[in-house]
């Protein structure tokens, strides 16, 4: 009778233990069926092949490999994988792994098709704490209409979302080093605005990561780990690092650094389908598709600098690009793109 009771009681235990951990388990396993669906779907493929290609790039550059071995087997890895009517387009640097797929949107549910190209699955390795491929890493994807999900320390998927980054104020990350009055006007106009907005401004350390033909013969062992790479500071915005990210067009920053076009393309499908939103500073949406095939102006850069680059939550953008677009005078003409492209090349 006493072990049966015993026996009762430990049941008992464990009926409300599972009661108490099935909420979490039925979120866990709605998020893994969501990522798999993404898999399945009319993108799937090139989902399959972008993250197979970031988890193997990856996997070479935290093992030590050089960057131009890890372009060389990117560029192996997605030959031929993508449709015709597509295009790819990727950046390496040491400790990151960027890869957009460009292309037409599938058809709707109402059979209508865009003739519009538009980043439509984008794919980002980070080198760090231990993920995909089993040599360290964390990889963040989505597809158009798929949702964004990200891979951490080689656990399950889970839905990537924006926000938190501090329970007392609003950070607002800057792409660039030095300070820049009009970014403080900026933050002015945000606290001083009806009844006031707490902000953190912050800004990243110098970049450590370069492209290979920088670093040609460079490993990037102990830099995957300690860098800074390019797709840090869109990054910070999926992993509650910022709220925000502000870049000044080149004319206002001494030294303006831009996401180059792989970089960009990947967070122009990886913010919006986590809720997030790419703009100018001057509040104007940002066509990804279109800067990122636009005039090189810095080494793999879109023609961001005339203009600049607002990112963050969709709807905190608006409310943030009303004091940018006071703070930052608007372009007079085709004279400041010249002098963008000038500066930026240290003339």
């Amino acid at each position: 009778g006493c072990s049966a009771g015993l026996r009762s009681a430990a049941w008992v235990g464990e009926r409300s233990a599972m009661a108490s951990l099935h909420p979490f388990l039925v979120l866990l396993s709605l998020a893994r069926a969501s990522s798999l669906a993404i898999e399945a779907g009319p993108l799937g493929r090139e989902l399959f092949v972008a993250r197979r290609a970031a988890s193997a790039v990856g996997g070479l550059l935290a093992a030590g490999g050089a960057v131009s071995a890890g372009e060389a087997l990117l560029a192996e890895s997605l030959r031929g994988a993508a449709v015709a009517a597509g295009r790819w387009v990727t950046h390496i640097e040491a400790g990151a792994v960027s890869i957009a797929y460009l292309g037409r949107p599938p058809p709707s549910e109402d059979g209508l098709g865009t003739a519009h190209t538009a980043p439509l699955v984008g794919v980002v390795w980070r080198g760090g704490s231990g993920g995909e491929g089993g040599i360290g890493g964390d990889t963040f994807y989505a597809t158009a209409n798929g949702g964004a999900w990200q891979v951490r320390g080689g656990g399950e998927p889970v839905e990537a979302a924006l926000g938190g980054a501090s329970p007392v104020a609003n950070v607002v990350s800057c792409s660039h080093g030095a300070d820049c009055a009009e970014v403080e006007m900026m933050a002015r106009m945000l606290r001083e605005t009806g009844t006031g907005m707490p902000l953190e401004i912050r800004r990243p350390p110098a970049r450590g990561g370069e492209t290979s033909a920088d670093v040609d013969a460079d490993t990037a062992a102990s830099a995957a780990a300690s860098a800074s790479a390019s797709a840090d500071v869109l990054l910070d915005l999926l992993t509650a690092r910022a709220d925000v990210l502000v870049a000044p067009p080149s004319r206002f920053a001494p030294r303006p650094r831009y996401p180059p076009a792989g970089v960009l393309a990947a967070f122009g499908v990886l913010l919006p389908e986590a809720g997030g939103a790419l703009c100018d500073v001057y509040g104007e949406p940002l066509d990804v598709a279109a800067a990122v095939t636009a005039r090189v102006y810095d080494s793999g850069s879109s023609a961001l600098p005339a203009r600049g680059l607002l990112a963050g939550d969709a709807s905190m953008l608006p409310y943030f690009a009303r004091s940018s677009r006071a703070a930052f005078p608007s372009p007079r003409g085709a004279l400041d793109s010249v002098l963008d492209e000038m500066r930026l090349r240290g003339e």
